[in-house]
């Protein structure tokens, strides 16, 4: 058995993952636009409700967590400025776009 995704054509963003024999069934049986998901490969991402599908690469990306983050080749979210070096528990301010201390 294999995971597949429904995405929605217009967003690319993942509607639901299931667990079924092939594309076609998915496609025949539920309708909608249906991709393979692949869990735990390297340099693949697991797709989940929200995420979105990219095409010219094969993968997809969880949501977004804040506006200022960009998509790294690796499918991660990454923030303009580093998480800090050292001790302590930070939180991302966006309004600021820099790490705040949480203690």
């Amino acid at each position: 058995m294999v995971h597949y995704a429904e995405i929605n054509p217009s967003t690319n963003e993942v509607l639901r993952v299931i667990v079924c024999d092939s594309k076609e069934w998915c496609e025949q049986n539920l309708g909608g636009t249906w991709v393979r998901t692949y869990y735990s490969t390297p340099g693949k991402v697991y797709a989940g409700y929200g995420y979105k599908y990219h095409s010219d690469k094969d993968n997809f990306s969880p949501p977004q967590p804040f506006p200022s983050w960009t998509l790294d080749e690796e499918f991660k979210w990454q923030p303009p400025t580093p998480y800090p070096s050292g001790e302590g528990i930070f939180v991302w301010n966006e309004e600021t776009l820099s790490w705040d201390s949480s203690v």
